[in-house]
């Protein structure tokens, strides 16, 4: 008992920065659950039947895979029916259930079988336990009160809390976490432990960097740590008779078959962040023009995705140069994570999130330093510095959360109207037929909540798939549509990919194959589907549908909604302005657009269409649901004679190809592709 008493006594200043980072981890598990909460307090907008929304379309890909897991179809060499039609492909990737789809399957047997709401459960657990780490990181600094700023900034600044807030069922959960505790098992080791001790730590360094590569899949970083760790080894000079075991070590124990999978993954890093590869003589659109999370924002937009503070950022940059300045040697393990962070200023959003923590700790760091000096001045205890200290920084979050995700509700990725549709959808056409999509983000929802097979998904996107998909949809002959799928149905993607990459066969060649295919269409169960939020990826949707593949670059197009709230005399008032429908022309306010037809559109077929003698100028479509206006488009004429406009929005299919056999318009409308015999 006097042992404890003594402990807590001589550690008391450890213990209160402890406690500290504990409530801090306790504001991010609250926060995400309130949000949960809030949620079920509106279910209609959340849920529906069975399925809880998310909050990103690639978690619906974790709850597929481990639905696939505990049904045991997975490790099996086994194609999915619902991945990659119609060549199909394994689910996961090396057909191995990743770590996040395990704790998914576990958690449903604490949520009665529910895999939504076990995947939700993990989101508050795991979304804050970086906080640990990062104590005990800068613990060994002499600067575990700055973790408390790190947590709090971490978890709640955009950059990180848009990436994890509920719903985010996604590997970002611990993408953070991991790679810090990788850290934390470099930093202890010195040339004053003995070898034992330091294999020690490279075997839990391993481990750590194995279950990471289990959760991420990505075992580029195994090469990344064992650099700085080599580097750190050397800085602190330990002898390289235990350097070169030390790494041989931390290499065995993250895995043999991820170490084999180093140079794959920095090229599918490359490829997916850097440049898309040529498959054969063909170059394809570049697909980060049009994924969100690697597109290239402004600086200033990022600083304030780290906190909307910019002050409060700067302050984190100038902590962080001074703990290189003087504690270059002990931040050496860290730099991984800091550096790609940085790399994110001028790179991919993507990878913001890993500075939001250091920038916190940063800005601690200069409240520790300006307390102490303080406290020595009137000679504070140490506990009351820290105190003081820990006060200031949740004072300083707190005072400044409306800059963060802090009261931030996350919503739907997919709406609840849309959720209905796929589930009614599911229930009129056969198990795992395959739907064809103009775009490929909604893949893995189709496939978790329809189960339909899909040309294209998150982890099939862009290259030859998506490109032919979005040609398919951005032509004006629903004839090439019709070819295209023939051809897939017959010969499949890796034939044609064979043909490119193996004879070298030229773009206008691939095109002429495709979308001039003889034979007939002879698939039993292939359907176009079309949903409402498509509107919106229009645009880079045409990316991929508009590439000239010999200019190397596209002619987007998009639709302009206009915002109208009332017609009287054949004048339609919006908020942009006005369309006068007797003349056929928009006026903005300051010139007249002129309309080449307007055209009243009521569940998904034209009731009204109004021709105006303009050569040229832009079609007015008015979108009505029972006869309610539910929305108004201008399109031009490229766009307005698309397969997509003209099948989606105008019910204007070739009945010879197709017949409709889903209409909730606008919200999804499914057509089949009819089997043409001989």
């Amino acid at each position: 008992m006097n042992s404890i008493q003594t402990f807590f006594l001589n550690n008391r200043t450890i213990l209160l920065v402890f406690i500290s980072v504990l409530i801090v981890y306790g504001f991010s598990c609250y926060t995400r659950q309130a949000d949960y909460k809030f949620w079920l307090e509106n279910s209609q907008d959340y849920v529906v039947d069975h399925v809880t929304a998310m909050s990103t379309k690639d978690a619906y890909y974790w709850l597929k895979m481990a639905r696939e897991l505990d049904k045991g179809t997975l490790g099996k060499g086994k194609k999915d029916p619902t991945k990659g039609y119609p060549d199909l492909v394994p689910l996961a990737i090396k057909d191995s259930p990743s770590l996040l789809a395990e704790l998914i399957s576990l958690g449903k047997n604490f949520t009665g079988g529910d895999y939504y709401r076990a995947g939700l459960m993990l989101v508050s657990i795991l979304a804050g336990l970086f906080v640990f780490p990062l104590f005990f990181y800068f613990n060994r600094l002499g600067f575990g009160a700055s973790a408390v700023l790190g947590g709090l900034i971490g978890t709640f600044g955009h950059a990180y809390y848009d990436r994890t807030m509920m719903g985010r069922v996604d590997t970002d959960l611990l993408n953070t976490f991991f790679p810090l505790a990788v850290a934390c098992f470099i930093l202890p080791m010195d040339k004053e432990k003995t070898r034992r001790a330091n294999i020690g730590l490279a075997i839990g360094a391993g481990l750590t960097m194995y279950l990471y590569n289990r959760w991420y899949q990505m075992p580029a970083f195994i090469f990344v740590y064992l650099f700085f760790m080599a580097v750190y080894l050397i800085l602190v000079r330990v002898h390289w008779k235990q350097i070169v075991p030390i790494l041989l070590v931390f290499l065995l124990l993250s895995g043999p078959d991820y170490v084999l999978q180093i140079v794959g993954s920095l090229q599918t890093f490359l490829r997916a962040y850097i440049s898309p590869p040529p498959t054969g003589n063909i170059v394809w659109p570049d697909i980060l023009q049009t994924v969100a999370e690697v597109q290239t924002h402004s600086i200033e937009t990022k600083l304030k995705m780290l906190h909307g503070f910019l002050p409060l950022v700067f302050a984190g940059f100038a902590g962080l140069f001074y703990l290189y300045i003087a504690r270059f040697k002990q931040m050496i393990p860290i730099t991984p994570l800091i550096l790609l962070g940085a790399w994110s200023m001028v790179g991919p959003n993507r990878f913001v999130m890993y500075m939001s923590p250091f920038i916190g700790v940063g800005a601690g760091v200069l409240i520790e330093q300006l307390i102490k000096y303080g406290g020595k001045k009137i000679m504070l205890q140490q506990q009351l510095v820290s105190l003081a200290s820990i006060s200031l920084m949740f004072f300083l979050f707190f005072s400044t959360s409306a800059y963060t995700g802090f009261r931030h509700h996350a919503g739907p990725t997919i709406s609840a109207s849309t959720t209905r549709a796929l589930l009614d959808i599911k229930k009129i056409v056969p198990q795992h037929a395959a739907m064809f999509t103009p775009y490929w983000e909604y893949g893995y929802a189709l496939m978790e909540i329809g189960e339909f097979a899909t040309y294209h998904d998150g982890g099939l996107q862009g290259s030859i798939r998506t490109t032919l998909a979005a040609k398919a949809m951005t032509s004006t002959r629903q004839e090439e549509m019709v070819s295209m799928l023939s051809y897939l149905e017959d010969n499949g993607f890796e034939h044609l990919r064979l043909l490119i990459s193996r004879d070298n066969i030229s773009a206008d060649r691939m095109i002429e194959l495709v979308f001039a295919y003889p034979n007939n269409f002879r698939g039993e169960n292939v359907y176009v589907l079309y949903l409402e939020q498509m509107i919106w990826k229009l645009h880079s949707m045409s990316v991929f549908g508009t590439w000239d593949f010999d200019l190397k670059k596209s002619d987007p197009m998009d639709y302009v909604e206009m915002h109208c709230f009332s017609q009287a005399d054949n004048i339609i008032t919006c908020r942009d302005g006005t369309v006068d429908l007797t003349r056929g022309a928009i006026n903005d306010g300051t010139v007249d657009i002129p309309l080449r037809a307007a055209l009243f559109v009521n569940d998904g077929y034209v009731v009204e269409r109004k021709n105006y003698p303009a050569d040229q100028g832009y079609y007015l479509q008015v979108l009505m649901k029972n006869n309610k206006v539910h929305m108004v488009l201008v399109a031009n004429e490229r766009l307005f004679l698309t397969n997509f406009n003209q099948q989606y929005l105008l019910g204007n299919f070739d009945r010879q190809y197709f017949e409709e056999v889903y209409n909730n318009f606008p919200v999804a409308r499914v057509l089949k592709v009819k089997t043409i015999a001989e």
